[in-house]
């Protein structure tokens, strides 16, 4: 037997109306950030993400035991998160034109950044060398490029008070563009890290417990 209640629920949902009961999201302020500052950090590949209450307690002074920072990177080129691919078609039937739009490419995702500090570091992942030489003071490159590094990628944006991370377990980190140089500003690195598939391992993830990227 339908309750009273149940029948004006019944006639609610069917009329389109939300149920009040149901969770909406509310505005949240600090979901909005402003990218003051930032700090890029690698890592072997597979090694894991912060925790979000290591993420909200993060201080660049002391950074993370497992990561190694990059260093200075450009404030006037933020990191850009982008990909290539994902491309899709709307496919028919003899009865529907268009029955479902299918994706013919998969997607990869990446981030471009551009480094600051002429290192071993950067100037490794730039032209993936992972032996420089044995000189002192002096980072060989015996060969052309062929073979990205793969790292683990941590990437920490700062507002204020508010933090959020990104992380990837695994990505290739290549050589982006041409190291162009000017007499009025720094001289960098660009670079690309594209996010790879690590067995057990999200693809990538967001973490903040500021924000509330993921609140049950």
């Amino acid at each position: 037997m339908t309750t009273r209640g149940g029948f004006r629920d019944s006639l609610r949902l069917a009329s389109g109306r939300r149920d009040p009961r149901t969770p909406v999201m509310a505005l949240n302020d600090n979901a909005v950030i402003t990218p003051a500052r930032g700090y890029i950090y690698v890592a072997p590949p597979g090694t894991a993400a912060p925790t979000p209450s290591a993420v909200a307690a993060f201080d660049p002074d002391t950074g993370f035991a497992t990561y190694e920072t990059l260093g200075h990177t450009a404030r006037d080129e933020l990191p850009v998160f982008g990909f290539d691919g994902g491309e899709t078609e709307l496919r028919g039937s003899w009865q529907n034109a268009s029955l479902r739009e299918v994706t013919t490419e998969v997607a990869s995702d990446y981030v471009t950044f551009n480094a600051h500090q002429f290192d071993e570091q950067a100037l490794g992942l730039y032209y993936s060398v992972t032996n420089p030489g044995s000189t002192p003071g002096v980072f060989e490159v015996q060969e052309a490029p062929s073979t990205p590094i793969q790292k683990a990628i941590l990437i920490v944006v700062v507002d204020g008070d508010v933090n959020i991370g990104f992380h990837a377990t695994k990505a290739s980190i290549r050589r982006e563009d041409a190291i162009e140089l000017a007499v009025d500003e720094f001289a960098f690195m660009p670079l690309r890290a594209t996010f790879l598939k690590d067995p057990g391992s999200p693809l990538f993830s967001w973490i903040s417990s500021d924000t509330g990227v993921n609140v049950s």
